[in-house]
């Protein structure tokens, strides 16, 4: 049962991310960076009103490098992906940043934690992967292979496994909202200068003010919350091959709301995600569930090997 509620966090929070690109659209190119900043902080006001508690508990050494990888993927992703779209344009970066993200943080668990993935997380994530690719390359858009864009979508994938492993290795130790708490403040701190330099007024005002608060709370702060869930029981792997329903999510959305054309190739893209998902719930990558409501020095993850384990990767 935890696991069946914790894929439906995982797939909740990525549904969440899916209603990201309709409620942008209030916003010009110009205004999607520095409103990204503002999301983040916005979502760690969220995230502290949820109950988290950077600042009164006790952050130690191991704690450290996850805190700041973490940050440094939450922001590094706003960035490059941003950047690849101006460069490579939406589908491929799409596919790149988010195809990739999964099969980049299986390797990284993998090779540290010395454990091979089952062979239902590998079929998940091949066919999530075919399935995004129906979706993105066969949205009408023309299809250029940039290569300053492909280094960019790369990077952006590299800094979104980064910031699900931080997350993973944060939550052995630390609540949920606590960890995504700390996560998100320095995250926006780090992209401050970026936020101010290229805010506008307007951010601030109408529909942009309103949209703000709804990407920060809701598509920020509860779905990484739900997000952070599916990785504490299912494993960085498993929750982010479910994350790959984001472009899914979205496309459904775009059909359903805003009666934007969606074609049979990407039906059966939506259709192949929604598969991976069930194929990603039969994997094992992460065998020992976590309780909710343990935290700090009452953690399970304090004692024995679970501590051993806590040491390595990001740690």
């Amino acid at each position: 049962m935890a696991r069946t509620a914790a894929l439906g966090a995982a797939a909740g929070g990525a549904l969440l991310w899916g209603t990201i690109g309709p409620v942008a659209t209030v916003f010009t190119s110009a205004e999607l960076l520095p409103a990204g900043g503002a999301r983040l902080a916005v979502g760690a006001l969220a995230l502290l009103a949820l109950g988290g508690r950077p600042f009164t508990r006790a952050w130690r050494r191991r704690d450290v490098g996850p805190l700041l990888a973490g940050a440094v993927g939450l922001a590094g992703f706003q960035l490059s992906y941003f950047a690849a779209v101006d460069a490579g344009g939406v589908a491929v970066s799409t596919a790149v940043a988010i195809g990739l993200a999964p099969v980049l943080t299986g390797l990284w668990t993998a090779v540290v934690d010395r454990r091979l993935p089952s062979r239902w997380w590998l079929a998940g994530t091949a066919l999530a992967a075919v399935g995004l690719c129906l979706l993105t390359v066969a949205g009408g858009e023309a299809v250029t292979l940039s290569p300053t864009g492909l280094a960019l979508s790369t990077v952006a994938a590299a800094c979104f496994s980064t910031q699900a492993l931080a997350i993973r290795r944060l939550t052995d130790h630390h609540r949920g909202t606590t960890a995504l708490a700390a996560l998100f403040t320095a995250a926006a701190l780090l992209l401050l200068p970026v936020t101010l330099a290229t805010a506008t007024p307007t951010l601030l005002s109408g529909r942009a003010a309103v949209s703000l608060l709804y990407l920060g709370i809701v598509a920020a702060g509860i779905a990484y919350w739900l997000f952070a869930h599916g990785i504490r029981h299912l494993g960085a792997p498993a929750a982010v091959t479910v994350s790959l329903l984001e472009p899914a999510g979205a496309a459904a959305i775009a059909a359903v709301v805003l009666h934007e054309p969606v074609g049979p190739a990407q039906w059966l893209g939506i259709a192949l995600v929604c598969g991976a998902i069930v194929l990603t719930a039969l994997s094992d990558f992460h065998p020992n569930a976590v309780p909710d409501h343990l935290d700090d020095d009452r953690h399970p993850a304090h004692s024995g090997s679970a501590v051993r384990r806590g040491r390595r990767g990001l740690s």
